[in-house]
């Protein structure tokens, strides 16, 4: 019996194709139209930072539901469960915008986390907040984005030699760091996400590197909080290392951008040294962060033929 041929329209509609598109769309409408992007408000202290909570949560709940129709997943409950979803994301903004909380350097993603971790293991997540938990879309749709972010311009102020010296500390302590975890007995995928969190971009690498091989969430979760958990005290301890071994502010700002694992961190540590070492701390930092595409490509490519060379064997 011959098949029949599905149209090449019909081909792309998957959720990768379909989180692609949805994040091209939102990349164009910030670069046509950024005065109708909404924006994400770091407290809730006046009337217009409430109006662009609301808004920010309309357009993100029209993301998600047009993406759901055209993937024909349920759309019963969704409204609900991303109204929970959200509220949780903004109270872990407005947490990590607290002056005291803030001097820490802690991210609002690691509230997230904690936030995440507390109902999942000490309370039981109730069904009616399960419709809109789509966390390895999001991860997808969050990767795609975040290559936006990356500044181009600063990174290319290093020259060949700034990107000569991230490739290879990225390279180095990518492979340190697989190989102790492996002779710590941690697994392949846990190995890997580690690996890629402390060598590239911390927190957003590690979510990449899930997103590529497809890892478990709570090894996910596990990565986060230790990256960001050692970068609190890092974030102290080398600007006042660098002070006491005498670094010239551009020497200290690549020591920092090249060893702290976030770039919010980084960022902090930096300006602790005065405005040189903070901006050589983040072209550091951000020359690193343009091998995260390139990374998790390879990782990807890692991954797929060790899961075949598995199943030859």
């Amino acid at each position: 019996m011959k098949e029949t041929k599905k149209p090449w329209w019909k081909k792309i509609l998957t959720e990768d194709w379909i989180t692609v598109i949805a994040a091209t769309i939102i990349l164009l409408l910030a670069v046509i139209v950024p005065a109708i992007m909404p924006v994400m408000p770091k407290t809730l202290g006046t009337g217009k930072e409430w109006l662009d909570a609301g808004y920010m949560f309309i357009f993100l709940l029209l993301v998600v539901y047009l993406t759901s129709l055209i993937l024909n997943k349920p759309l019963k409950g969704i409204f609900l469960s991303f109204l929970a979803i959200y509220l949780l994301a903004l109270l872990s903004n407005v947490i990590a915008s607290i002056p005291a909380v803030k001097s820490t350097g802690l991210e609002s993603v690691f509230f997230a986390v904690i936030l995440g971790l507390i109902i999942s293991n000490v309370f039981k997540v109730p069904k009616w907040m399960k419709p809109a938990i789509q966390s390895e879309f999001y991860i997808k749709i969050g990767i795609i984005t975040l290559g936006s972010t990356i500044l181009f311009g600063e990174v290319m102020k290093a020259g060949a030699y700034g990107l000569a010296q991230a490739l290879v500390v990225v390279l180095v302590v990518w492979n340190f760091a697989f190989w102790v975890a492996r002779k710590m007995r941690v697994d392949d995928e846990m190995a890997t996400m580690l690996a890629s969190g402390v060598s590239i971009c911390g927190v957003s690498a590690a979510i990449a590197t899930c997103g590529v091989i497809k890892g478990d969430n709570k090894k996910l979760s596990t990565v986060i909080s230790l990256v960001l958990v050692i970068a609190i005290p890092m974030m102290y301890l080398l600007p006042w290392l660098s002070n006491l071994i005498g670094l010239n502010p551009q020497v200290a700002g690549a020591w920092l951008g090249g060893t702290i694992d976030t770039t919010g961190a980084v960022a902090a540590a930096g300006t602790m040294l005065g405005e040189e070492a903070a901006k050589t701390a983040i072209i550091v930092k951000s020359s690193q962060n343009v091998l995260m595409g390139i990374a998790a490509f390879l990782i990807a490519l890692y991954w797929t033929y060790r899961g075949k060379e598995g199943q030859e064997k």
